[in-house]
């Protein structure tokens, strides 16, 4: 990890440019395979300590420089860059605690020779939230072309990123996974989790739902129970104090086709079979008594 320092020139940083008059560029992205045109990262608007950063999106080979897209949350002066990611990936964080902010940026091949850009932005401390865009190319500049953010109302996670919508297929669609984590003793509710795939129509230039080639998920689950407070109680219960069944939910089987209905199942979800039969090697290592299987949802 290292800083960039708005308004200074940071050697051998290959992903920031010098500051321009119209801001820090701090990342180019592929936009286009028929043509030289990239996605250009900015952070625009202050030059000391104090300031607020707007982070925009504009096109590098644009016929209207006032295309641009200006993203939802700001970030503070003093950018800190993520080593985490792939190359054709980034992600920068600022501030600290309840005034962190995380910008993170992952490219979708929304047509064979087009990109789009996957935007996450994380802000918050002790209750974080996240906000989801996709932006794409059209009529010459950059739009948001999707979002899809959390509800902030309560304990949630979400997370975004490309799938192959083929074998073998050059073009990806993109997945948001949400869960609102409200199992406890206390409500006596089930948690909530929902997988939502989405796929490019170019002829309308937005994007849709995709219901034919969603992504793949698997859930190791280690107890089916008739109530949702049996399910919780078992949850807790199969913890021990090395926290055996961490991350663990409690999700209602109505929604899931291929799980026997009425019934609230204690499950972990991963995008891999591999995974899931790995976290119950891992749980069952942790607590001997508890043992359980894989389904494909």
């Amino acid at each position: 990890m290292f800083i960039v320092l708005l308004g200074a020139v940071i050697p051998r940083v290959l992903s920031a440019a010098p500051p321009a008059q119209d801001g820090l560029e701090l990342m180019r992205f592929k936009a286009s395979e028929k043509s030289e045109a990239m996605y250009i990262l900015r952070a625009t608007g202050c030059r000391e300590a104090g300031d607020t950063c707007r982070l925009e999106l504009e096109l590098s080979e644009g016929t209207d420089g006032t295309r641009k897209a200006r993203l939802p949350d700001g970030m503070a002066h003093g950018l800190r860059k993520e080593s985490r990611g792939t190359a054709s990936s980034g992600s920068w964080t600022s501030g600290e605690e309840e005034q962190s902010v995380t910008t993170s940026v992952q490219p979708v091949r929304l047509e064979a020779g087009e990109w789009g850009l996957l935007v996450t932005q994380q802000s918050g401390f002790e209750h974080v939230h996240r906000r989801h865009r996709l932006y794409a190319v059209k009529d010459g500049g950059v739009t948001e072309a999707w979002n899809g953010d959390e509800n902030f109302a309560g304990p949630e996670t979400s997370h975004v990123g490309p799938y192959p919508l083929a074998p073998g297929s050059p073009v990806e669609g993109f997945y948001r996974e949400y869960a609102f984590l409200s199992a406890d003793k206390e409500s006596g509710e089930p948690d909530q989790w929902k997988l939502d795939a989405y796929r490019w129509d170019a002829a309308g230039r937005k994007a849709v739902t995709e219901l034919q080639h969603r992504p793949e998920r698997h859930a190791a689950i280690i107890g089916s129970f008739k109530t949702a407070q049996e399910a919780i109680a078992y949850r807790d219960g199969a913890q021990l104090e090395q926290a055996c069944a961490s991350r663990f939910l409690v999700l209602e089987s109505k929604p899931f086709k291929r799980l026997t209905p009425g019934l609230f199942i204690v499950t972990k979800i991963h995008p891999e079979k591999t995974a899931s039969e790995a976290t119950l090697k891992k749980v069952g290592a942790c607590n001997p008594k508890v043992s359980g299987y894989v389904k494909a949802l």
